[in-house]
């Protein structure tokens, strides 16, 4: 499909170039995230963009390649900046948020008052997260085109809806199997949030609660995809 797949190893210097992973390694990790709670999209791009932002932090900081590339971008987006300030390295977020703070300044100082030249550039923690998205998504259609995942995405809580929509827009023979799939998903999920809200009738709230006591959470999860990790 054009480009070579995304890193996804637990890889230890995605900020330098390294030898591409194999089509096998991506398949493992769709494979493996499909057996968890959630979109596997979600759990994949996550794991992208944490191990993107650790290896920046342990080993980059003071790569000029790397620097030069958030001055560009003018830093992380809002969301990024802030996990990265969630990991508790004080040295690393030093030397970097420095660096970005000293370019701000000299800006400050030489553009006409009023100008704000905005961001450029997109985010490089976005980036990769972008990258790893496409690829997994290209890979996960592919796949399901030939069968090869259908067993473990029919047992798994399937895509979000947002990455549902992605994946559909690939012209694939995986298009019929994931509206066949994701339709009986989502059918037993309303089915399951039917039941939610019949055992908060008084005449029902005595029956015990089954399977669907967590529905109302998967529902968000289905509707908005997993929740950032911090």
């Amino acid at each position: 499909m054009g480009r070579e797949p995304f890193c996804c190893e637990k890889m230890t210097r995605h900020l330098k170039p390294a030898a591409q992973p194999s089509r096998h390694m991506t398949y493992h990790d769709l494979s493996e995230a499909l057996a968890q709670a959630g979109c596997p999209i979600c759990r994949l791009v996550a794991e992208a963009t944490d191990r993107y932002l650790r290896s920046l932090l342990h080993e980059s900081v003071n790569d000029p390649g790397v620097r030069e590339k958030l001055r560009a971008s003018q830093g992380f987006c809002g969301e990024h900046a802030w996990q990265v300030q969630r990991r508790g390295d004080p040295l690393g977020i030093s030397i970097l948020w420095r660096d970005l703070l000293s370019q701000a300044a000299e800006s400050t100082s030489h553009s006409p008052a009023g100008r704000d030249r905005g961001r450029s550039v997109l985010c490089p923690a976005c980036e990769v997260a972008a990258e790893a998205e496409r690829s997994y998504l290209e890979t996960l259609v592919e796949h399901l085109a030939s069968g090869s995942l259908r067993r473990e995405y029919d047992s798994s809580a399937g895509l979000c809806l947002p990455h549902l929509r992605k994946a559909l827009t690939h012209r694939s023979a995986a298009r019929a199997f994931l509206l066949e799939s994701e339709g009986a998903k989502l059918a037993g999920l309303i089915e399951e949030l039917t039941e939610i809200i019949r055992k908060h009738d008084y005449r029902f709230r005595e029956e015990p609660w089954g399977a669907e006591r967590d529905a109302w959470i998967r529902a968000t999860r289905k509707l908005a995809g997993e929740p950032r990790q911090g």
